[in-house]
């Protein structure tokens, strides 16, 4: 049985398109973690890229566009959770139980 390669483009549109699910993923690690769950998915991205039969040049290459992508989706959606976090001296919105046992 012969098992086809997907082209190249289609390879890289792969990747890119799972790119939101990896940052959220990065995003949930405390932040001291995060860069070394970036260095985990850059590695993970040059041994699929070595699966697949690119040489080095393509692979530096590829995994440049999406680390590109992935670092600004991780920033995109960081910036978004501190958008919607509660600033620790502002009054929460959400009312607090006041059901006594």
């Amino acid at each position: 049985m012969t098992i086809l390669a997907p082209d190249k483009e289609q390879v890289l549109e792969a990747a890119i398109g799972g790119l939101s699910r990896v940052a959220e993923a990065i995003v949930a690690v405390p932040t001291e973690a995060r860069t070394k769950s970036l260095h985990a998915a850059e590695n993970s991205y040059r041994r699929t890229a070595r699966t697949w039969g690119y040489d080095e040049a393509e692979i530096d290459e590829w995994v440049s566009v999406i680390m590109f992508r992935l670092r600004a989706e991780v920033s995109a959606q960081e910036s978004a959770h501190q958008q919607y976090k509660p600033k620790h001296d502002s009054p929460s919105l959400v009312p607090t139980s006041t059901a006594q046992e």
